[in-house]
């Protein structure tokens, strides 16, 4: 056996990994060719995951040998035996790659040293622009809520419409409280009213953007978020279909990033303010003007 070793053209390594399978020679020619098949599989899987590796991590050279002090801890690999004489599964180590041939696309998670993909930040596209200083109600609101006898205009928000609002299935228009610009609209007897009756007031007169007068009931929603806290928006429902309807192919359609006003007054009923809102739409599409 030793005389074919010493004849072949083996190379020094080949040669070195059959001395060490042969020992102290006891084993029989089956045996040792047995054992050189399964050690020269598992270099091969070793040497294909290697190159996979170094692949998928973005390195176009040979990954040179860490010294000592760079050594990361490796990787278990475990592979099962394809020889049927052998009933223990073989034990593989792959050295990680090291940190610094990261190609700037790539970082460490720092609990498990494991690659991943930076995430590419998210960006807002064609977000609308918020007029700065608002503008003011136009004289044809300001007439239409005199006629009604109403006094007390307060700007409660301006903000663009979003899908959900113009969506008739949800048939709702959303006010998130974080957005009013007031810190409330309603008066202290009105609050009291409001959380009296569970949040609602109902046949609340409302000038939608054709000028055309409705009632809304006025609702507020609490939301809870994951932190522990809470995210309220107050909503006008009941007729705001009604309202999307109406407004349908006019200049005052009400669409999705389209941007309105809501404005508040009083008007008095009795011995008491009656609390009204009007919808002013601010631009027509492919205008910047307000509606007039």
């Amino acid at each position: 056996m030793r005389s074919i070793m010493e004849d072949s053209a083996f190379s020094g390594s080949f040669k070195k990994l059959i001395e060490e399978i042969i020992g102290d020679g006891n084993k029989t020619r089956q045996q040792v060719l047995e054992l050189l098949t399964h050690r020269v599989f598992i270099n091969f899987i070793l040497f294909c995951a290697t190159k996979n590796a170094a692949s998928r991590s973005g390195f176009t050279q040979p990954l040179p040998v860490p010294k000592k002090s760079e050594t990361k801890q490796p990787i278990i690999l475990k592979i099962k035996s394809p020889l049927p004489n052998n009933k223990q599964n073989q034990c593989c180590l792959l050295t990680k790659p090291p940190q610094t041939h990261c190609n700037g696309k790539r970082k460490r998670k720092a609990e498990n040293g494991d690659w991943v993909l930076d995430k590419p930040k998210k960006t807002k596209l064609d977000a609308p622009t918020l007029p700065n200083p608002p503008p003011d109600l136009p004289l044809y609101f300001k007439n239409r809520i005199n006629a009604m006898n109403g006094t007390q205009l307060v700007l409660i928000i301006q903000k663009p419409l979003t899908d959900t609002d113009v969506n008739l299935h949800n048939s709702r228009l959303s006010i998130p409280l974080s957005q009013i610009k007031p810190q409330d609209f309603l008066t202290e007897d009105e609050i009291k009213g409001f959380d009296k009756h569970n949040k609602v007031m109902e046949e609340v007169p409302f000038i939608d953007p054709s000028g055309e007068v409705n009632t809304m009931t006025l609702t507020q929603w609490d939301m809870p978020k994951p932190s522990g806290t809470k995210s309220s928006s107050y909503i006008l429902r009941t007729n705001w279909n009604k309202v999307l309807k109406a407004n349908l192919k006019t200049t005052s359609e009400l669409k999705a990033k389209r941007m309105i006003q809501l404005w508040s007054f009083r008007r008095q009923v009795g011995d008491e303010q009656q609390l009204g809102l009007a919808l002013v739409v601010l631009y027509t599409e492919g205008e910047g003007s307000s509606s007039s």
